[in-house]
């Protein structure tokens, strides 16, 4: 090759590498902005995450105090210390350390039939820490609520308790301990109830469940004979007197019995003082026979124990239609075991029988609180997937049965009051 070739081609590949140096050069330069650019942006992205959880923090710790404060201050019944709904906000406030953001931010109105409102709007702004980069100093935080409860309760409660007194309840004191929880809890709803806005179903169960004297004779589908009765249908829980049922033999202890509708206290009391523990466990067919007593089918049955002087007249007419106003329906269901022995079904079926009752009653808007009673992993399951929320399952011992009934009683309390905002 010509020199003079071999020159200018090296002149050329110099000029090439170059040209090239150069434009890596401006690449990186373009590379290092838009780093530059990636970066600020996922700072903002994650500080706007950062400030928005500890928005919803203080958001979410705020409404919970609130909430408490106005059910708590809104009561019309008697507390202990004999506070002031005033005093009653500002002490649920005070311990939360949320005093300043309530303030004055509170209105409590009386009306003329005695009723108390109370209106709450605490509010409260979280400093920034990210979004400053962007002009966003603070977030304001409102959490307004508002309950009313009228004299004479406006809204009507029932209540079924489905109690396990199947024999394992006799050991380690715990038949013992459930009754006085049980009393206790009954004493707290039942005060003042004459009117019979209140009323409370007691439906122990071990083996079998033991219907009231003359409840059987109501329904038009059964066969067989014997005290008590199985069922064939385990989802559905409406038109229960029509259902096809099965009589059987069983022991018809009379502290076994199944008692409905009762608005005394003292009489609530002696039932549940007079329960024993014997046999077998049927949760399946325990949580059937409380589901029956929201049923407005079963009407016909409770007008006749009422002619045979076994419920109080006032429950005439109950229960209550499906689509009654102002009602709040509850069942507790406690076992201290697991489904075992039914003569017709295996345990596995015993639980989808008692999930299937569970379901029903749920999606008809009846609040489910279940207490597995130092029972076993599967009774536990059970009581967990029978639960309207984990909220309201309990899992407890003798030495906490108590509470956790107090519990319960006062998460009904509060369904009778309206968070209205």
């Amino acid at each position: 090759m010509h020199p003079r070739h071999w020159t200018e081609k090296t002149a050329l590949a110099a000029r090439a590498r170059a040209g090239i140096g150069r434009l890596v050069r401006h690449e990186d330069g373009s590379f290092t902005v838009l780093s530059i650019f990636v970066f600020v942006a996922m700072l903002i992205f994650a500080g706007l995450a950062i400030d928005m959880m500890r928005h919803e923090n203080v958001r979410l710790r705020m409404q919970g105090a609130t909430d408490r404060a106005v059910l708590a201050a809104t009561m019309l019944r008697e507390n202990e210390s004999n506070a002031t709904p005033e005093q009653i906000l500002q002490a649920y406030f005070a311990s939360e350390g949320l005093g300043a953001q309530l303030g004055s931010n509170y209105r409590i109105e009386t009306g003329d039939d005695g009723s108390r409102t109370i209106t709450v709007v605490p509010t409260a702004s979280v400093p920034s820490l990210f979004m400053r980069l962007v002009g966003v100093n603070d977030f304001d935080v409102a959490t307004p609520a508002r309950a009313t409860e009228a004299v004479g309760g406006g809204v009507k409660l029932e209540l079924v308790m489905v109690l396990d007194v199947s024999g394992s309840m006799n050991g380690q004191n715990k038949i013992d301990a459930m009754r006085t929880a049980a009393v206790n809890l009954t004493n707290t709803l039942l005060e003042g109830s004459a009117d019979g806005n209140v009323a409370i179903t007691l439906v122990p169960y071990d083996t079998w469940v033991l219907p009231p004297p003359g409840f059987l004779n109501y329904f038009s589908s059964l066969s067989g004979t014997g005290a008590c009765n199985d069922w064939a249908i385990w989802n559905r829980i409406t038109g229960s007197l029509t259902e096809a049922s099965v009589r059987r033999n069983c022991n018809t202890a009379t502290w076994r019995t199944v008692h409905p509708y009762v608005n005394d206290p003292t009489l609530a009391a002696s039932y549940i003082d007079e329960l024993r523990a014997s046999g077998t466990t049927s949760i399946d067919l325990g949580v059937r026979y409380g589901a029956l007593f929201f049923d407005p089918a079963i009407r016909p049955a409770i007008s006749g124990l009422i002619a045979n002087g076994v419920v109080d007249p006032v429950f005439e007419g109950r229960p209550y239609d499906w689509d009654e106003p102002n009602v709040v329906r509850a069942l507790i269901l406690l076992t201290d075991g697991q489904n075992c022995c039914g003569e017709r079904y295996g345990a596995g079926q015993q639980d989808q029988n008692t999930e299937n009752v569970c379901t029903e009653l749920k999606d008809r808007g009846i609040l489910i609180y279940s207490v597995a009673y130092q029972a076993p992993t599967s009774g536990a399951n059970l009581m967990m997937a029978c639960a309207s929320s984990p909220n309201h399952y309990f899992n407890t011992n003798a030495n906490g049965i108590a509470d956790a009934f107090a519990g319960i009683a006062s998460n009904i309390q509060t369904q009778a009051l309206r968070l209205t905002l």
